[in-house]
């Protein structure tokens, strides 16, 4: 048993001190302070030092000491000082005295020696502190040396001697120690350890340099073999890093597998047959010679002959023989097989530049930064692949390329992907004639020979002639045997030779034949006249009539899947196949069906041979041995039933796999989409499915073997049956998933990038044909493919996460006139089209509108097309209820007729070319779909559901713009509200000095004509350079008590000003109400909820704040809207803005410089601050007008017009509509989608104008006023600003959209990255006044902002964003550009602290849309009650074709929806649940915070305007 505590050695201070004990006499050792210690617990040094220190301390403590110290002491030093003179005077007089003298120095030399003890003791003591610490670190740095352990042992030793010694003086009595300091040997044993100490401690310190110098010469020796250590480690390292990178490279390369293959071919020739000397001709020849000098720039040699020629063996030779003799050189191979279309360009690159890269690292075994640069490159471009090999060659001495059977790519797909590697080599040997060899055996084709003919060139047909005749010579079996005559030998050889006519092939076959039949000469004499086929095609005849009867329908079968496969078969595939052609149930598959492997593989030799798959290793592929037996067997499908006539099921043609395929697909298990379990996919029948079975095959292929098969009117239906059952979904989720780059889209070299191309799908007969059904068929799968291409390919991290989940997509939403339209759904979804309704002019767009709870929709199309001379168009207006429990339902279909060109025919510019609606927003509804506009007409839903126009509705107004495009009816009240632009509006201050009376609209009649004491005057906008309200005084309510004077001084400067007037003057002239004051706030003692944030207008901050929003919004003047600006697609912040590109520099006023903080050209238009803060102004006051000037006089001088905003309100109930009130603002700066809302209770409209302006006005007392929302930022713009009321009428809730253009490095730039947006939405809660609701502005109680993320720009057809209003919560929708879902439910009001973070949420789950849903609208309509769906519908899609290039910059050239036919597309929907489908709301990370001391959000008031002319009355500001 081991002891308890591990033993460790003893240090020299220990050693020293049980040596020291053990060695003590025993009469000492009593007497020693040793005595007194405890053995087992030894001392330290330190005790050692304290215990002589306190021992001498007790010692001088003694009374005697302390006396004789102190009177004998210097009594001792006196009579030293004249030991001299006494010594002389005792000699010179030697007398008793001296005798006294003597004795009396004797006493006197002791009295000194016991005083010198002592002192000697303490000086000791001083040093032995020192010396032991100085031992201590020696022990410390060199204890592992011997000889420092015998030097501090013997220190240690003398340092207990001193200490016994030193004890051992002290415990002296004092008349003892007095005694013995008479003789001098008293002190010498003190003296003589103190000696002893000193020696030791010179030794150690001579000893340290030594030891010192041995350790850093371990130290060296040791850093060195670490150094070869870590060399090595590093040479390891660096060869597996190499190894590694090495491997990574092969990988990215990805030819293993087919070079295996190719080398498998190559040993497979070496094998076939017993060379011999057959082939030795070669390397005397001298054109082969001359290739392979490479003294002589003759890089390329191509040999042709025959098929069965031995071409391929002849290859083969000459890759053994080149690697044999020179071993320096590269060697490649590339064979193709006439079987095997899996070898494309790509692959066949893949493997040549494998085996170049393993022979380059066999050499070198190292990888050039170069080639490691070129590995990082994509390996799927062919290009990348075509220069890795091209670095490679420039590095290798020779490289020897053999290219064999490049004539067996026979069809025009298979040599154009050929061809590339063809061109590609030739184009490698005449850039580097002296490194690169190239060799080509194939048989003599035309379009072989124009590309090769000028190179040396070797016909080897007679050569193989002379080797075949050797070669039968040789190796007949029995010919060299002595018992046959020479005769009969003779006429043997001579026979055959004749026969073979120089072809291996046949030869090979024929020995083959006599040697397994032939017994005797007899038989092969008989065997040669009668049975020897006289070419392969005889030979094959002659193999095929050896089946028996009963073998020869599985023969037909098995040579019929492998002649006609696509691609090599594995034998497990060829089981299966053959188990579903002979299955007496198809539809079910049973594995009882399946023939046996052993069945299979005794009728394969010697026409069909295997090799193993290295995949699947207990699987193989299966092959004809050469292409000759495919030729053959489609020259002769019916050589099994030659025998057995009427045995049509024995043909051998493409029929077979194709109905093989067709078959093995249509099974019941296939009926429904597979399924996934842990990565795994399976049947419903949890039969697990792998891509190495018939049915990945199958799913590939099946259209392409139906393309060589005769077309029947049974195959048809056939075909057409498959198509239209469920099977035919899961043969696209198979194509989905095992099917590499099926749905992606193609383009042409030569071609735009903008022409995309898809692969063809069914069999061009079927695709074709011109049966009812088939043609239908085709574009239904197009535009189910191009809606969910990138779904289906898996091109971003969305779709691959998903690939393969097909229920995803929306089958029922390809409508019913789809044959997809039954598949399976996750969701249920629809489109709102009747199978009756559907209209055959596909060119006419759909419009629809969908109220604002989700709950109806109208549908609207064109269904006729006059010629211009005819009737008015009709329309087919559809009603349809969405209920969230079953699929829509049609309530009511009517048709109207309505021409779009009759109220404006007289007008010369309204072109009358068609009747066709060109735009799909010249029709819109009102958000409760009880006012529809179609063009021009207005028409109002009656108590029946059905549409008529509203007659003797006029527009009082000169030149009104071509529609309304906002149109709302709330009770008896018309709002109508347009943005178009108008005609300039010609002296509008003439007509309105002249006299007009004005006739109440509350008299019932209309307004007869417009004047100046209407009373109106156009209201402060900083984008518009509109003149200023004047503040009101105290208690006024409205603008009719104005005094008289103003207005008179009004007319007067107009006078003043030139004849010319600005728009919004013009606007002006033209308003019907008056401009009131509010009067002030929303009181907080009021019902409603208090201000929930800090809003201090009067600090400085929120001064500052104003200021700048005020001179930003200035800014946004600098443009003038063109006429196509609303139609074209947003992908800039500048095309927010009005664009004045082309202005020249002369026409810059002069205070636009390179330092001003806004220019005149298209770079103010984006907005190009050269300030980083909120902080700093943009511009002064005073530059505002100059900067109003300027752009008024730019867009002058351009023509341009501003558009203009015109809101009109009718009351319709009083018999025939009367116009209560008219509002015309300039709008310079464009707003999208901002439709005007009206209270629920009270005569208040909100409309958005621009620039943040909201008017607020009070129809039925014909008053507004205007409050501006400034962007949350000073480079945001807004694209639209929604508004709606609460249903209780106590809130107004504004969501805003602004965007800004984000700020590009110059790295960026100079990468050419283009100008993105970043798009966030701000949501605001105002508090309406109980009491004065229409005149009182409301107070900003809540606001939130979430960023929406990048876009690179905004639809043109569409809004980016749709926007729900519920009571509680307002829905963000939008489809993303990876065609997801994109969805945010944000809080109208303020949460408590602790659900703060769920203000804005999201859902948890992805719902992919699509690909069209990103160029249409889509709204998401929550679940009214627990128990029911959400509701999303996407709207109309137009004719993606009409949207010009701009467009197609938007989307990106990868875009699918640019392949998608000329066609359009009613709104689709589908329902879903929240928590099961959205996974419920989780809280977003999108939100952006706000600082609640600012104002933002909230509706502000107006600033008096300052006027250059009329304000500047200035002093000098500097006072001297």
């Amino acid at each position: 048993m081991g002891s308890a505590h591990e033993l460790r050695p003893l240090s020299p201070f220990m050693e020293a001190f049980y040596d020291y004990v053990r060695n003590l006499p025993e009469k000492k050792n009593k007497k020693s302070v040793l005595s007194h210690l405890d053995i087992n617990n030894p001392p330290t040094p330190d005790d050692i030092q304290d215990s002589i220190r306190q021992l001498e301390v007790k010692h001088g403590q003694k009374p005697s000491v302390k006396v004789l110290k102190r009177v004998l002491s210097p009594i001792v030093m006196v009579l030293k000082d004249y030991y001299g003179v006494l010594d002389s005077l005792t000699q010179a007089d030697p007398t008793p005295s001296c005798i006294i003298w003597g004795t009396l120095k004797i006493v006197i030399d002791g009295l000194s020696r016991f005083i010198d003890l002592f002192e000697r003791i303490q000086n000791e003591l001083l040093t032995l502190n020192i010396q032991l610490r100085r031992l201590i670190l020696y022990e410390d740095l060199y204890g592992q040396s011997t000889d420092m352990q015998e030097h501090l042992f013997r220190s240690y030793k003398n340092i207990f001697r001193f200490w016994c010694r030193v004890d051992k003086e002290c415990n002296r009595n004092s008349l003892n120690s007095l005694l013995r300091a008479s003789v001098s040997f008293s002190t010498k044993k003190l003296q003589s350890i103190i000696e002893d100490l000193k020696e030791n401690a010179d030794q150690i310190e001579k000893l340290a340099p030594i030891i010192e110098a041995q350790f850093a010469g371990d130290d060296r020796a040791e850093a060195a073999h670490e150094r070869l250590e870590n060399k090595k480690e590093r040479d390891e390292g660096s060869a597996w890093r190499q190894q590694m990178q090495s491997d990574r490279i092969r990988s990215w390369l990805g030819g293993q597998t087919l070079t295996e293959s190719i080398l498998a071919r190559h040993r497979s020739n070496l094998e076939a047959t017993k060379l011999g000397s057959t082939c030795d001709w070669l390397a005397h020849d001298t054109t082969y010679q001359s290739w392979t000098d490479e003294t002589l720039n003759r890089p390329v040699l191509w040999l042709h002959a025959g098929p069965g020629s031995g071409k391929s063996t002849l290859c083969s030779y000459a890759i053994k023989r080149i690697t044999q003799l020179e071993p320096r050189s590269a060697v490649a191979l590339l064979f193709y097989e006439f079987d095997d279309s899996q070898r494309t360009a790509l692959s066949m690159a893949r493997a040549l530049a494998t085996q170049l890269f393993d022979y380059y690292w066999l050499q070198h075994q190292d990888i050039p930064e170069d080639l490691r640069t070129a590995s990082q490159k994509s390996s799927a471009d062919l290009g990348n692949i075509l220069d890795f090999i091209r670095l490679l060659i420039g590095k290798i001495h020779v490289a020897y390329i053999f290219i064999d059977g490049l004539d067996e790519e026979c069809n025009v797909a298979r040599w154009k992907e050929a061809c590339q590697i063809f061109e590609f080599l030739l184009l490698l040997a005449r850039d580097w004639p002296g490194v690169v060899r190239l060799w080509y055996s194939t048989q003599d084709r035309p379009v072989i020979r124009t590309r090769l003919g000028d190179f040396p060139t070797m016909n080897i047909k007679e050569k193989i002639r002379f080797s075949v005749d050797e070669y039968i010579s040789s190796t007949v079996p029995g010919i060299n045997n002595p018992e046959v005559d020479q005769k009969t030998r003779t006429w043997i050889l001579a026979e055959l030779k004749d026969r073979a006519q120089g072809n291996f092939l046949w030869t090979s076959l024929m020995l083959k034949t006599i040697e397994a039949e032939v017994s005797s000469f007899d038989e092969m004499e008989q065997f040669i006249k009668e049975g020897l086929p006289q070419d392969l095609d005889a030979y094959y005849s002659r193999m095929f009539a050896r089946y028996e009867p009963r073998e020869r329908e599985l023969a037909s079968k098995i040579f019929g899947l492998v002649t006609f496969a696509k691609r090599r078969l594995r034998l497990s595939e060829l089981r299966q196949a053959i188990g579903i052609l002979s299955s007496d149930d198809p539809k079910h598959l049973k594995s009882r069906s399946i023939p046996w492997r052993q069945a299979v593989e005794r009728l394969f030799a010697p026409l069909i041979e295997t090799q193993e798959d290295p995949d699947a290793p207990q699987d193989c592929f299966c092959f004809l041995f050469h292409s000759t037996v495919k030729t053959f067997l489609e020259q002769h499908p019916e050589v099994l039933q030659r025998t057995l006539p009427g045995a049509a099921t024995l043909l051998i043609n493409e029929f077979i796999i194709a109905n093989a395929c067709l078959l093995y697909l249509s099974q019941d298990a296939f009926a429904e989409l597979l399924i996934k379990d842990s990565d795994q996919w399976m049947t419903t029948s949890k039969e697990r499915i792998t891509g190495t079975n018939l049915l990945t095959y199958s799913a590939k292929y099946w259209d392409k073997h139906m393309d060589g098969v005769e077309e029947t009117s049974e195959l048809r239906l056939k075909v057409e049956s498959f198509i239209r059952s469920g099977n035919f979904h899961t043969t696209l989720q198979l194509q989905s998933l095992f099917v590499e780059n099926h749905f992606h889209l193609y383009t042409l070299e030569g071609c735009s990038n903008y022409h995309k191309y898809t692969k063809r799908v069914f069999p061009r007969w079927f695709a074709r044909h011109s049966a009812e059904g088939c043609t239908d068929v085709a574009k239904n799968y197009r535009t189910f493919t191009t809606q969910w291409n990138s779904f289906l390919s898996g091109r971003n991290h969305i779709d691959r996460r998903f690939k393969g989940e097909l229920d995803r997509c929306l089958w029922g939403a390809l409508g019913p006139q789809s044959f997809l339209s039954n598949g399976q759904d996750r969701y249920s979804s629809f489109m709102l089209i009747d199978k009756d309704g559907l209209c055959p002019d596909t060119r006419a767009p759909y419009c629809a509108g969908i109220s604002s709870d989700g709950s109806e929709a109208v549908v609207l199309k064109q269904i006729e097309v006059s010629d211009p001379g005819g009737a008015c168009p009709l329309y087919r207006i559809q009603s349809w209820t969405l209920t969230r429990c079953n699929q829509p339902r049609l309530l009511l279909e009517e048709t109207i007729a309505a021409d779009l060109e009759a109220k404006d025919a007289d007008r010369p510019d309204r072109s009358c070319e068609t009747s066709l609606c060109r735009d799909s927003r010249e029709i819109s509804l009102s958000p409760d779909l009880c006012c529809l506009r179609i063009g021009s007409r207005i028409l109002v839903k009656d108590e029946s559901g059905r549409y008529s126009e509203i007659q003797e509705l006029e527009i009082l107004t000169e030149d009104p713009p071509p529609y309304f495009e906002d149109v709302l009816l709330k009770a008896s009240y018309l709002v109508l509200a347009s943005r178009k632009k108008a005609e300039r509006i010609e002296e509008p201050r003439a007509r309105s000095r002249a006299k007009t009376t004005k006739t109440s609209p509350k008299g019932g009649k209309p307004l007869a004509d417009l004047g100046s004491n209407l009373g109106a005057t156009s209201t402060d906008c900083p984008l518009c350079s509109r003149e200023h309200s004047k503040e009101p005084s105290p208690g006024s309510v409205s603008s009719s008590s104005r005094d008289q004077s103003k207005n008179t001084h009004k007319e007067d400067a107009s006078e003043r000003e030139s004849t010319s007037s600005s728009p919004e003057e013009e606007s002006s002239a033209w308003n019907s109400a008056e401009e009131s004051w509010s009067e002030g706030s929303t009181s907080d003692d009021e019902n409603g909820r208090a201000l929930l944030i800090r809003l201090d207008s009067t600090s400085e901050d929120s001064r500052s704040e104003t200021s700048e929003s005020e001179a930003e919004s200035d800014l946004e003047t600098q443009g003038s809207a063109k006429d196509d600006a609303s139609d074209a697609p947003i992908t800039s912040h500048g095309q927010l803005l009005d664009d004045y590109e082309g202005e020249s520099e002369e026409s810059n006023p002069e205070w636009v410089s390179d330092d001003s903080p806004y220019e005149a050209d298209s770079d103010a238009s984006d907005w190009d601050y050269r300030y980083e803060s909120d902080d700093e102004l943009g511009y002064s006051s005073g530059e505002q007008d100059e900067l109003r000037a300027f752009l008024r006089s730019t867009r002058e001088r351009k023509g341009a017009k501003p558009e203009h905003g015109l809101l009109i309100v009718y009351n319709l109930g009083a018999g025939h509509p009367v116009q209560l009130f008219k509002f015309a603002h300039p709008l310079p700066v464009k707003l999208y989608n901002s439709p005007p809302v009206v209270h629920p209770s009270c005569p208040l409209v909100v409309w958005p104008l621009c620039g943040g302006d909201i008017l607020f006005a009070d129809y039925e007392e014909n008053s507004y006023f205007i409050r501006q929302m400034r962007p949350t930022t000073r480079k945001a713009r807004h694209i639209f600003i929604k508004c709606h009321f609460s249903p209780c009428g106590k809130y107004l809730h504004i969501a805003s959209l602004e965007a800004q253009q984000k700020a590009l490095s110059k790295k960026e730039k100079k990468a050419g990255i283009k100008d993105s947006l970043l798009i966030s939405a701000f949501i605001s809660t105002h508090r309406l006044s109980t009491q004065k609701t229409t005149r009182c502005p409301p107070a900003l109680i809540h606001r939130m902002k979430f960023s929406l993320g990048e876009h690179a720009g905004l639809p043109s057809n569409s809004s980016p964003v749709e926007v729900t209003w519920t009571e509680k919560h307002v829905y963000f929708s939008s489809s993303g550009d990876d065609n997801q879902l994109c969805l945010f439910r944000v809080d109208l009001f303020a949460c408590p602290k602790v659900h703060e973070d769920a203000a804005v949420c999201v859902p948890k789950k992805p719902v992919l849309l699509p690909e069209s849903a990103r160029m249409r609208a889509v709204y998401y309509f929550p679940p009214r009650a627990q128990n029911e769906r959400a509701l999303v519908l996407v709207g109309c899609l137009t004719n993606l074709k009409d949207k010009g290039a701009a467009d197609r910059d938007l989307t990106g050239e990868w875009d699918p929806l640019h392949g998608l036919p000329d066609r359009v597309s009613p709104p689709i929907g589908f329902y879903l649940w929240e928590e099961e489908d959205l996974g419920g709301w989780g809280p977003s990370n999108a939100v952006e915070e706000i600082k609640p001391d600012t104002a933002k959000g909230s509706l502000e008031q107006r600033m008096e305007k300052f006027s250059a002319e009329d304000d500047c009355d200035i002093e000098h500001y500097f006072i001297t």
